[in-house]
């Protein structure tokens, strides 16, 4: 395959900058990959083997409530390319856009439900954990979103899993440094950001092979997460859940700065971590690099990589309505030394994923493009 036949077409979100593009970037198959900006002239006149597309319509009003020209869009990169893949990195395991799936070739997504049934039913919320709290407490969204359903059920098998915010740097970089990753991939010079990626992804590696040590850390929960600003379907999880903790004395709740946010990380037992746009979320991947206890919302309706969601053997799983949080905080924080083996399972998931990034994204590139992909 000539070199530069690939071409993986973003924006520069923080999401995209420093996440969704960080394996492709790390990869040793990096130079197959010409990276551009979804606002450039290259972008808008490249031609090759394969057009990945990441959040090509984020960003843009004139993409909004219009579906025609969504597709037009995607029309016009089939007309350049061989094959047009959807690399979608929205927040929600549930959020896939049926409107123009039956034009690309391959539509993959960082999570998806494991029963794909449920994307043939409509969900109040667009989420299948909104849904759940609507139709069971009556809870309604000021502006009310319902997903559709597709009008081929066949386009789901189209459907592959990509990568998680797992895949990026930890702990979350200085705000200067997410600016300057922003920029640069703005201006489609993603390849510079290769040295300082490998950097942060052999530290991380390093971080996970230090031992897992409790002798010295604060046996409580951190639980600093916001309510204010989601829907109302999203929201609600994470106010029954505070309203909970406040009933426990060695549960911390409220804000902090970023860089005592960070540092309190890494000294406590336990990390509770709610849903918010999505079931996954920054600080699942902080916890478990940290050495703590990950407490989630019930993850099994959820196919993703890597995956650190195996119920009581990587996180501990409680009910989507917490009735069981107060006395999974009182069996976590009461016998944190019985918990240590999931916390090494995590991190051992975790690491090993990270060390078969080389080979997830061989497998992605290959089956994009329809092609065999060499390493040189």
């Amino acid at each position: 395959m000539p070199k530069n036949d690939i071409y993986v077409v973003h924006s520069n979100s923080k999401i995209e900058s420093l996440y969704t593009l960080f394996p492709l970037l790390v990869s040793k198959f990096s130079n197959h990959i010409n990276f551009l900006n979804k606002d450039s002239k290259e972008a808008m006149h490249a031609e090759g083997k394969c057009a990945i597309l990441v959040r090509v319509f984020k960003g843009n009003r004139c993409f909004i409530g219009e579906d025609e020209k969504k597709r037009e869009l995607i029309k016009d990169f089939k007309k350049r390319f061989d094959r047009v893949i959807m690399l979608d990195d929205g927040a929600g395991s549930d959020s896939l856009h049926f409107e123009y799936m039956d034009l690309v070739d391959l539509y993959y997504k960082g999570k998806l439900l494991k029963e794909r049934c449920n994307y043939l039913k409509p969900m109040y919320g667009n989420q299948l954990f909104t849904n759940y709290y609507n139709q069971n407490y009556g809870i309604n969204d000021d502006k009310v979103k319902i997903r559709d359903i597709p009008s081929d059920p066949s386009v789901l098998n189209k459907l592959r899993v990509s990568w998680n915010l797992g895949c990026g740097i930890y702990p979350v970089p200085h705000l200067n440094l997410i600016r300057l990753a922003r920029e640069i991939t703005r201006h489609g010079l993603s390849r510079f950001l290769k040295p300082w990626y490998v950097h942060s992804y052999n530290k991380m590696i390093r971080l996970m092979d230090q031992p897992t040590n409790y002798d010295n850390r604060l046996i409580k929960i951190h639980a600093r997460f916001g309510n204010n600003s989601l829907p109302n379907t999203i929201d609600y999880q994470r106010k029954t859940f505070l309203q909970r903790c406040k009933q426990h004395e060695k549960v911390i709740m409220g804000s902090i700065s970023p860089r005592a946010y960070n540092r309190e990380i890494k000294n406590v037992a336990a990390v509770l971590s709610p849903f918010g746009w999505g079931e996954i979320c920054f600080r699942d991947f902080e916890a478990i690099i940290n050495n703590s206890v990950l407490i989630k919302p019930n993850m099994d309706h959820i196919e993703t990589w890597p995956d650190v969601y195996k119920n009581y053997k990587t996180y501990i799983p409680v009910d989507w309505d917490g009735n069981n949080l107060t006395e999974t905080i009182d069996c976590v924080l009461g016998n944190i030394t019985n918990y240590i083996p999931i916390v090494q399972r995590a991190i051992h998931e975790y690491k090993m994923s990270f060390l078969e990034i080389d080979a997830r994204v061989l497998a992605f590139l290959e089956e994009s493009s329809g092609s065999r992909v060499n390493y040189y």
